[in-house]
This record gives structure tokens, C-alpha cells and sequence, in this order.
């Protein structure tokens, strides 16, 4: 009989994974799996089924797949994520495009998405992002990971299920992630030692356990999170706020530009919907136009 497993880290034609505790509890302590060719190769987050020799024989179906877009080319990296935090700060000053990014793939791929504010003490400014947050139909979270850290009810959102924490970098990740997660230095020390190649793991998605269940994807670097090339139909479904009036405009292609009868159109003029949604749809879609998409 097969025994199943969690994929917790992917390196080339081998990985770790671990043997997830029942009821709760700390799963096993990672061990070394090995990918065949025909199977496929699992990503962290994968449930597989492995044979006596620790070989992946199957890749249980996927929900919640994320990944970002590498030269137009989307490339996963994760699969069966539940959350996407997405962390801004005051300091340095949030990307809105990056943020709408975020927020955009993760609906596509039905994943809940959510907004961390770290660094809470200090004074936010009323801008754009921060002044258009409470129109959005997103929970948000107001952090401090720097000691002692206060972490609002961030850490009970995150308890079961795959969660990832994304943005910019100097906003105070790594430093959430401590603060989620205490002994976030030995499951990574353990993470490299039980490969013998931490130079691997240094680059490579990973994931780290919760401590009330469930798990946190650590991407380690600076990545930049960009799109991959996509039709008009597809980045829609990442605004599911423009969803109702699009589907009473007049041209079923509308683009919501300067289209006749475009009820998104109507709906910004009217306030029923916040204007920096549709500029946000519009930044994204003129950088799928720079992409060549069609």
C-alpha cells in the first residue's frame, strides 16, 4: 500500500517531504524523496503518493496552484496554497501595481487573498494604497514584527491549510515569519542538513510548519513578482469586482476604455465602484499589451 506524503521542498529530480501529523500536531521529521520522469515533478505543497522506496508514484490533484511570470512564461511554484498575504509597509512605499498584482493572481487561481500592514508603528500615510484598502473586499491585518511583535489576528488566520506571505522586499517578512513561526532558524538548519545541500535550500520555495497547523511558503531572495502572458478573459477573472457590470456592457470584448456602453465605466462615474480598481485593471492589462498577449 502506497503512503502519502507532503512535498516540502523540490530540488531538481529529488526533494523532501514529511509524513503530516492527524488531529493537529508536528508532521515527521523530514525525509528524502525521489521524482520519476513519468510521474512528473511534485512542487512544495504537493501531496504525493510514494512507493518503498520513497519514489513519488502520483501527484495528488491540485487546488490553490501559484506561481509568477518568468520572460512572459508562467512558471509555478507552489501548489495548494489557501492564503496570500500580501505584506506592505509605510516604509519603503508600496507599489500599487505590485499589490493589484498580487491581489489579481491570486483570485485567478482561487486563492483568498489578504493585506498584512507591518511596521504599525509607524504613522501611515493617507495615500493610495493605504487610503483604498477599506474598499476592498480583502481582510487586513495591522502588524508589528519588530519585539516584542504584535500580530494582530494574523496568526489565527493562518492556522490549517498552505499560506504564503508576498511584497516587496523591505517590508518586514523574514521578520514575520520569525514572529509566526519560533523556531523558523532549526526547521530550515534541518531543512539543509537533511539534504547535505544547503546551497539548494538557500534558493528553493520551502515549506516551514505553523505552530497550530498548517504551513508557511518560505521563498527565499528578492523576486520580483511579475505576470505571464495571458488573454483579457483570463486577467479578468482576478477582478471578480468589475465581474457584475462588465457583464452588462455593451460589447461582450469591452476593455472598459473608452468602449460605448461600458457599464464599469458608468459604475466609476456613479462611485458604485472605486476608480483606482479600474486604473488598476488598466495598468495590468497595458502590461499584458507590453507582454504580447493576445
Amino acid at each position: 500500500m502506497a503512503a502519502h506524503a507532503r512535498v516540502v521542498t523540490a530540488l531538481g529530480n529529488h526533494g523532501l517531504a514529511v509524513f503530516e501529523a492527524v488531529e493537529g500536531g508536528r508532521a515527521s521529521e523530514p525525509f528524502e524523496i525521489r521524482f520519476r520522469r513519468g510521474v512528473g515533478r511534485p512542487l512544495p505543497g504537493d501531496r504525493v503518493a510514494l512507493d518503498r522506496d520513497r519514489a513519488v508514484t502520483e501527484i495528488s490533484p491540485r487546488h490553490g496552484l501559484f506561481g509568477r511570470g518568468v520572460r512572459g512564461q508562467f512558471r509555478a511554484m507552489a501548489a495548494n496554497l489557501d492564503r496570500l498575504s500580501v505584506v506592505i509597509a509605510p516604509e519603503p512605499a508600496p507599489s500599487r501595481t505590485l499589490l493589484y498584482r498580487y491581489l489579481a493572481a491570486a483570485r485567478m487561481f482561487g486563492i483568498e487573498p489578504s493585506i498584512v500592514i507591518n511596521k504599525n508603528d509607524i504613522s501611515i500615510p493617507d495615500r493610495p494604497p493605504f487610503s483604498e484598502l477599506d474598499r476592498l473586499s480583502v481582510p487586513i491585518f495591522r502588524t508589528r514584527a519588530r519585539a516584542p511583535a504584535l500580530l494582530d489576528a494574523l496568526p489565527e488566520s493562518l492556522t490549517g491549510g498552505i499560506h504564503l506571505l508576498a511584497g516587496q522586499s523591505g517590508v518586514g517578512k523574514t521578520s514575520l515569519a520569525n514572529a509566526l513561526i519560533p523556531d523558523l532558524s532549526a526547521q530550515t538548519r534541518m531543512l539543509s542538513q537533511t539534504t547535505g545541500k544547503g546551497r539548494h535550500t538557500t534558493t528553493s520555495a520551502r515549506l516551514l510548519q505553523l505552530p497550530h497547523g498548517g504551513w508557511l511558503v518560505d521563498t527565499p531572495g528578492v523576486w520580483e513578482y511579475s505576470l505571464w502572458k495571458m488573454t483579457p478573459e483570463e486577467l479578468a477573472r482576478g477582478f471578480p469586482e468589475l465581474a457584475e457590470a462588465s457583464r452588462r456592457c455593451r460589447f461582450r470584448n469591452c476593455l472598459h476604455r473608452t468602449e460605448p456602453g461600458c457599464e464599469v465605466q458608468r459604475a466609476v462615474r456613479s462611485d458604485e465602484m472605486p476608480e483606482f480598481l479600474l486604473a488598476a485593471w488598466h495598468a495590468l492589462l497595458d502590461e499584458q499589451e507590453r507582454l504580447g498577449a493576445g
